[in-house]
């Protein structure tokens, strides 16, 4: 056996697979991205740098709760801003001027961060954590930046490891989806995402064990679905489907366990969360929304939003993991490629080890699996229509035929998808690692692409 072979053994394995695929590709994405070109990091870094300070709180306004930034900050956006108009997408034109633009002058102003609380502080913990030492010296904004995406990265690729070290099934389906590129660039981007992209793992994890009996599982699902509740929406709804088949089963102590996450998410989203009934900023632009008015044509025609949302699935394609890839002359065989390479990992890697008893997912639970994904699905689909697509221009709610949910938004329920899935045939470590590792660098190269 050469060291090669014995190498790619060692590492076929889910918690290899996350330390020697998910982590190079996931500190590839942290470095690659553009400054403030990750999935709304202009909004999410001022709260995040406000938290770096030791202030969880957030500004009241005239025009809603806002987060103080350095000015600094705002120079290197302008920046930023600039350059991507200039070249219709995302560039690194620029960057090195930002690399010593200190922050340093103590000079501060409020930016609105009022569409952050969709969630709870909790998930910009392991940001502001990262970026504290770096903001207390002054350190350039970029720098901060940078020191907040690896806190995000080890936020949720620890999430994936404790996932896997506490399932009893589905560990392969775990860390398959940890690599799946449009999750690891969002674990890889300054943000609540990384947080709940790990609590999505954790919670599969949890769902796992539930084979056994006892009042650890009660505890274990509460705490993955507070996780989820006190971060972004609206995936604590993946436990309603688990607290159902629980109740079902007559296991009361943990349906409740499963069940008491959905109702905190529900009461944060309605009651806590803001109501997007304004303008919408994100770095390129400004989105004007009108919720009432798309409500009101939802609820006027179900069967026609039904319709068009699942088309609108069926449409998706997963490469908007690639920097506002709108812009991009990427081959879209690249980012299928990572789909490919996610469902490989979760369903022909190997079985998951168990304890002994018997490990294959039951019908009742292949049901609930696919019964999450639909919940979701729709869920997800109604909020990008509710809040998140502008009126027609003469402005009259948008119709329903351009629905398109983001791949970004989709791409957690992978997990109870694969878990519905049946297994296939087993591939070989020696077969697979190559594959698997030849994957995550065709989606480093599509990454270049875009920004090329």
């Amino acid at each position: 056996m050469d060291r090669t072979t014995s190498t790619s053994q060692r590492a076929w394995s889910p918690q290899g697979l996350i330390l020697t695929i998910a982590l190079p590709l996931g500190l590839f994405f942290a470095v690659a991205q553009p400054a403030w070109m990750g999935h709304d990091e202009s909004v999410h870094f001022p709260r995040a740098w406000q938290m770096a300070g030791g202030d969880l709180t957030e500004t009241s306004t005239a025009d809603g709760l806002a987060s103080e930034v350095p000015v600094e900050y705002l120079e290197d956006v302008a920046v930023v801003r600039a350059a991507a108009a200039a070249h219709r997408g995302p560039t690194f034109e620029g960057h090195s001027g930002l690399l010593g633009h200190r922050a340093d002058s103590g000079v501060t102003t409020l930016v609105p961060t009022w569409a952050t609380d969709v969630s709870s502080p909790l998930p910009y913990l392991p940001v502001a954590a990262a970026m504290a030492p770096l903001r207390a010296i002054g350190a350039p904004a970029v720098w901060q930046l940078w020191a907040g995406r690896l806190g995000a990265l080890a936020s949720y690729l620890g999430l994936a490891l404790v996932a896997v070290r506490i399932a009893d099934r589905w560990q392969w389906t775990i860390a398959g989806l940890t690599l799946f590129p449009p999750l690891l660039v969002q674990g890889a981007t300054l943000g609540y995402d990384a947080v709940t992209l790990g609590g999505v793992l954790l919670a599969i994890g949890m769902a796992s064990r539930l084979r056994r009996s006892g009042t650890g599982n009660a505890l274990g699902l509460l705490a993955a679905g507070l996780l989820l509740a006190l971060a972004k929406p609206p995936y604590y709804l993946l436990m309603a489907p688990v607290a159902l088949g629980l109740f079902v089963n007559r296991r009361w102590i943990s349906g409740l366990g499963a069940a008491v996450p959905v109702g905190v998410g529900l009461a944060w989203s309605l009651i806590l969360a803001p109501r997007f009934d304004g303008p919408v900023t994100t770095i390129l632009g400004t989105i004007q929304p009108d919720p009432e008015a798309h409500l009101a044509r939802l609820l006027d025609d179900p069967f026609g939003f039904l319709w068009h949302g699942v088309g609108g699935v069926l449409r998706s394609v997963p490469v908007d993991h690639l920097p506002h890839w709108a812009f991009a002359d990427t081959p879209v065989a690249v980012a299928w490629i990572g789909l490919v390479v996610t469902v490989l990992v979760a369903l022909a890697a190997g079985r998951d080890p168990g304890s002994g008893r018997v490990v294959s997912t039951s019908a009742g639970e292949r049901v609930l699996a696919l019964a999450a994904v639909a919940l979701l699905a729709t869920a997800i689909t109604a909020a990008e229509y509710l809040y998140f697509t502008a009126p027609a221009v003469n402005g009259s709610p948008a119709g329903f035929a351009s629905l398109t949910p983001q791949w970004r938004y989709l791409a957690p329920l992978l997990g109870p998808l694969l878990v519905a899935a049946p297994r296939l045939p087993r591939i070989p470590s020696g077969i697979g690692f190559p594959l698997v590792a030849a994957g995550a660098a065709s989606s480093a190269v599509g990454y270049l692409m875009a920004l090329s």
